[in-house]
C-alpha cells in the first residue's frame, strides 16, 4: 500500500480547523495521533506513511523526518491546532510521534484559558 492509499485508510487524516485546539481532543488522543501522523506523512511528501509512524517508537528523525520535513511539520501543526513550537526544542528530534502527540495536547491544555 503506499503512503498516500495508508494515509486515506486511517481516517481522520486531515486536521480539525484552525484555533481547535489538542486539548478538546484530549478524550480522543488516539484521533489526535492519527491526525498528526497525515500531517508528518505529508510534511514527508509521503516517504513516511500513516501506517509506519502509527507503529513505530522511534524518534520521528530516525525514521526519516528531515530538518526541512520538521520545519513543515511545525508550520503545519502552528497553523491546525494554534499552538507555538519551538523549533530550538532539541527534544524535537528524540521524539516519537506519541511524544510529540502528548507534547501537542500540553501545549493545547497551557493555550486554553
Amino acid at each position: 500500500m503506499s503512503a498516500t492509499e495508508d494515509a486515506r485508510a486511517l481516517p481522520p487524516d486531515t486536521p480539525p480547523p484552525h484555533g481547535v485546539s489538542p486539548a478538546t481532543a484530549h478524550d480522543d488522543t488516539e484521533a489526535l495521533r492519527r491526525q498528526v501522523a497525515a500531517l508528518v506523512s505529508r510534511s514527508t511528501d509521503g516517504l513516511i506513511g500513516v501506517r509506519e509512524l502509527l507503529d513505530s517508537t522511534a524518534p520521528l528523525t530516525a525514521l526519516g523526518v528531515s530538518s526541512l520535513s520538521l520545519l513543515r511539520l511545525v508550520d503545519a501543526v502552528e497553523e491546525a491546532y494554534g499552538v507555538f513550537v519551538d523549533l530550538g526544542d532539541r527534544a524535537l528530534h528524540t521524539e516519537g510521534l506519541r511524544g510529540f502527540t502528548q507534547r501537542l495536547v500540553r501545549l493545547g491544555a497551557e493555550a486554553t484559558p
